[in-house]
């Protein structure tokens, strides 16, 4: 055994990242985009990213972060509205174009939603007004 393997056996138990440690919230903010991007096209992701979210939620209270979180949360649950409506629409056949549409809709609404906080946080701003449909 190296000696750079018996610090790793020092250390059981500790993750490569701290997630409540400051320098890393502005990394798992951008690892919820991440997900809700990598949702677009699989689905799955966004209940990971949104999950997440809630976790970092009362770490980045009071900082320019909180305003993301909440965008990113309240985007899971308005996109999530529009496929329950959607998918009872399409499920009683006669709605079913107003369903498609709506499920349309919410998932563009989504991708605006992900691209515009993405580029928001990338460039180190608060979001203002996080609680806006646009």
């Amino acid at each position: 055994m190296t000696p750079s393997d018996d610090r790793a056996v020092d250390r059981p138990g500790r993750l490569p990242l701290n997630l409540s440690a400051q320098e890393n919230d502005r990394f798992a903010i951008h690892l919820v985009y991440g997900l809700y991007a990598a949702s677009i096209v699989f689905g799955v992701p966004m209940i990971l990213g949104v999950l997440l979210a809630y976790l970092k939620r009362e770490d980045v209270r009071g900082t320019d972060l909180e305003g993301h979180v909440g965008w990113q949360i309240r985007t899971f649950w308005i996109w999530l509205t529009f496929w329950v409506i959607g998918t009872v629409c399409v499920a009683t056949f006669i709605l079913a174009p107003i369903g498609w549409l709506l499920m349309g809709f919410g998932h563009l609404w989504m991708v605006y939603r992900v691209i515009k906080g993405w580029v928001v946080h990338s460039n180190e701003q608060a979001l203002k007004a996080p609680g806006n449909f646009w």
